[in-house]
């Protein structure tokens, strides 16, 4: 094996001359070299041996082979310098009176074939250029043919190449989309047969005027229509027809796309977009860094705020101001470790008027996980809230009097119990009736009675302190609690203020009504250790004072009390 080149500053032709005639290979090297326009780079074998193994270490551009060698002839020579080149074009040299074999050649897949004897170089050179140009386009084309084979493949898009009658080409992506159990149950079917709906017509006459005419620069027609599958189930599909040619005829390329998935989504957003629309309660979302995307029009109705007046801000914006930082960092704490938060929140309209609100807020991922929206549902519960508030007023307190009714009395007494218990102290508990009360009523009216009651429950009131109770348990039987009573003295004080208070005269819408009481005390823990012996001993404890001679105060008779007092008149 030899090497040899000429260089003249451009990139040279590789060039493997496969020649055992040292007379033809120095022909073929010298004509290389006459007013070449491109360097030429020979390497020489004699041998289909040696041309094989340089298949390992070395690239050629072209392939000069004499079919006649010492280890093989003919047509062997040519297939087996194509196996060992395949992606290099190959030029045969042939004898003088064997054009023949030359034809052969190219027909087995050479280039071109030149027969031994010239003397032209032009005709060489221009041969190896040809071959190598040759080469170059039908392997771009290979490549090319190969690539759209693969992406027609691997489509998930159906495709189908339909003639004037039927289908002659179905990809993986068609079997799948027709349930048909292979392309061969495809390949022959008329286009009629696999589409259905009311777009039907239309798919086949775009595809009918693509098998009659074909012009460059046709547009393809996209319809969606009803796909009719083998098994007799439909599916929802875009068609794309265009126009194509296929062995010199016009024809139609048909892609079917299934957008079943497509149109239940399109139909659920549609669903979920009038939900939102016309939802009751109020919708807002914000995006990852909690500013408002979007509201609905209860949002608006609630707050008084378009979403022209929020777009953009952050939804603390519109906080009433009554909540701690601590709660909104604990609502924020659970939002982030669960997905959702539920709660009450106070929120301040536009005008300025606080409410509050039943709040549901919820994460949005997106599929790596990242939160990518917040979404606020929330209804106004003010009105609800009020009820319920007045309910509970109604079930703890005094109509009348706006007094603790014996329900929230009994609450209070315990709670009161417990606490001087702990501390080992001492309460006081003073029942007190209305001396007088039935003849103001009985003259006067029960309205005039009523309007009594009120004001005898606020001169109670300022008797007292912020931590003591004063209750009604009905008609004019009042209650009060004493805690972090120090001694007996000290509820005899305001026994005595009580009585002192109230037999002022009152003087109601021009009547003055003269009144007095009597009151009963007991005493924790002498008189009792629960509430019911408790208010037992003071309620016997008024009564005693009635029976002498009321406008009077007694205390319930408890022997073990360190004070040593029974009773004060």
């Amino acid at each position: 094996m030899d090497g040899w080149s000429v260089a003249r500053g451009r990139t040279a032709i590789r060039v493997l001359l496969v020649e055992d005639n040292p007379g033809d290979a120095r022909l073929v090297k010298i004509l290389l070299t006459e007013d070449a326009d491109q360097p030429y780079q020979v390497t020489q074998v004699a041998t289909l041996k040696e041309a094989v193994a340089l298949t390992v270490t070395a690239t050629f551009d072209v392939v000069l082979t004499d079919l006649g060698l010492p280890d093989s002839h003919g047509t062997d020579t040519v297939d087996a310098i194509l196996r060992a080149w395949p992606d290099c074009p190959v030029v045969v040299l042939t004898g003088l009176d064997d054009r023949d074999t030359g034809t052969m050649a190219v027909q087995r897949g050479c280039q071109d074939y030149l027969v031994k004897g010239f003397n032209d170089s032009q005709l060489l050179q221009r041969t190896i250029r040809y071959a190598i140009e040759r080469s170059a386009s039908a392997r771009a084309l290979r490549e090319s043919e190969e690539r759209f084979r693969t992406l027609v493949e691997v489509s998930p898009d159906a495709i189908l190449l339909c003639t004037a009658d039927s289908v002659v080409f179905a990809n993986v992506a068609a079997v799948n989309t027709f349930c048909a159990s292979g392309r061969q149950e495809l390949h022959g079917l008329q286009p009629s047969q696999l589409f259905n709906g009311a777009n039907k017509e239309l798919v086949l006459s775009a595809v009918g005027s693509s098998q009659h005419q074909h012009r460059e620069g046709d547009e393809p027609t996209r319809l969606e229509c009803t796909l009719k599958r083998l098994d007799g189930t439909c599916i929802d599909a875009e068609v794309t027809v265009a126009p194509v040619v296929h062995k010199g005829k016009p024809a139609a390329e048909v892609i079917v796309r299934d957008i079943t998935e497509r149109i239940i989504a399109e139909r659920q957003y549609r669903l979920a977009a009038a939900v939102f629309e016309t939802t009751d309660e109020a919708m807002m979302v914000t995006d990852a860094t909690n500013h408002i995307i979007a509201v609905n029009p209860a949002f608006e109705r609630v707050t008084g705020y378009s979403l022209h007046e929020v777009l953009g801000r952050d939804p603390h914006s519109l906080s009433s101001g009554r909540h701690e930082p601590l709660f909104y960092s604990g609502m924020w704490h659970e939002l982030m470790e669960s997905g959702h938060w539920h709660g009450e929140v106070w929120n301040r309209r536009k005008n300025g008027e606080v409410y509050v609100q039943r709040l549901t807020l919820s994460l949005i991922r997106d599929a790596e996980g990242v939160v990518v929206n917040h979404v606020g549902v929330f209804s106004d519960i003010t009105d609800e809230k009020q009820e319920a508030e007045r309910i509970r007023f109604r079930a703890s307190y005094d109509a009348l009097t706006s007094l603790p009714n014996r329900s929230l009395l009994h609450d209070r007494l315990l709670q009161a119990l417990a606490k001087t218990a702990r501390e080992c102290g001492r309460l006081g508990v003073l029942f007190l009736d209305l001396d007088g009360f039935k003849p103001v009523n009985d003259k006067f009216g029960h309205l005039v009675g009523d309007h009594l009651l009120v004001a005898v429950a606020e001169r109670l009131r300022g008797c007292v302190r912020e931590s003591d109770t004063v209750a009604r348990l009905g008609g004019d039987e009042f209650v009060i609690v004493l805690p972090d009573t120090a001694n007996a003295v000290d509820a005899l004080t305001v026994a005595a203020k009580v009585i002192a208070t109230l037999s002022v005269p009152f003087e109601l819408d021009g009547i003055s009504a003269r009144i007095g009481s009597s009151v009963g005390i007991a005493v924790f823990p002498g008189n009792g250790r629960t509430a019911e012996e408790l208010l037992c001993a003071a309620d016997h404890a008024m009564y005693t004072a009635k029976q002498a001679g009321k406008g009077r105060y007694v205390i319930a008779p408890h022997p073990a009390d360190a004070d040593g007092i029974v009773s004060v008149g």
